[in-house]
């Protein structure tokens, strides 16, 4: 558990050279190219909306109020601003899903020599689609009754002293879960499983889920930070989680 940290690292530092190697370009490239259009479309209309929610949320105060309108609009800027950042971080993750499951794929058949699956062909992309959708709401139905408690507690005098670090730590478990999920889906965990084999080694997926958060606040960076996790977390599945998997014998449990 000591040396768990440094496998994080380790793993973010063994995905680099894989991430730019040939075989794995057009599985890089893809869901890159897919989130660049996406980013591109979303902030083309995000302006335009943000104005029209905060106008629309000023519209609510009263008039005695007017003498602090810069105030209201600050506040109301930044509340839209954060809830198109999370409903555009959880779009994003949804529609790439089926892309970040592939290239976990192909990561581990690289790194194993084991073959999931064959070809990979459009049948194939659209039949993993729903699935990979469904996964997704799964982790979303996972977080949001979490993020609300966390909400409620960052409002409650004392306690929410404490909030900061509670927000830290969760947002880490919370990358966690999304990128490490990609392996164990793959191999056949569900959803309950793979959480269960998360909280038996807490210090390495909190590592990697910090890793990522100070990735992710580097400019240019953060674009290429999702190939980048899925990548290193599933050299943490194959270096920490596969082995389990192998011993126990529940790489046949749930269904994809």
């Amino acid at each position: 558990m000591i040396l768990h940290p440094f496998k994080a690292v380790g793993s973010f530092l063994k995905a680099l050279p894989l991430l730019f190697s040939s075989d794995l370009r057009l599985f890089v490239l893809a869901p890159l190219l897919a989130n660049f259009a996406l980013m591109a479309i979303l902030y083309m209309f995000a302006f335009g909306f943000l104005t029209g929610m905060t106008d629309s949320m000023m519209s609510w105060l009263p008039g005695w109020l007017s003498f602090l309108d810069w105030l209201f609009y600050a506040l109301f800027g930044l509340v839209s601003a954060l809830l198109m950042f999370y409903g555009f971080s959880v779009g994003v993750n949804i529609l790439a899903a089926p892309f970040m499951g592939i290239l976990a794929e192909k990561v581990e058949e690289k790194l194993t020599g084991n073959v999931i699956q064959e070809q990979i062909s459009l049948a194939f992309i659209l039949s993993i689609v729903g699935h990979s959708i469904l996964r997704e709401l799964q982790k979303l139905a996972y977080f949001l009754p979490r993020v609300i408690l966390l909400f409620i507690i960052s409002f409650i005098p004392v306690v929410n002293v404490i909030a900061p670090i509670l927000w830290l730590l969760f947002s880490a478990w919370m990358l966690s879960i999304q990128y490490l999920d990609y392996s164990f889906d793959n191999n056949k965990r569900n959803f309950r499983d793979m959480r269960a084999s998360l909280r038996r080694k807490p210090i390495l997926c909190w590592s990697f889920g910090f890793i990522v958060m100070v990735l992710l606040t580097i400019p240019l960076v953060n674009l290429f930070v999702m190939p980048l996790a899925v990548v290193a977390a599933t050299c943490i599945w194959i270096d920490a989680f596969k082995p389990d998997t192998d011993v126990t014998g529940n790489s046949a449990m749930g269904a994809r």
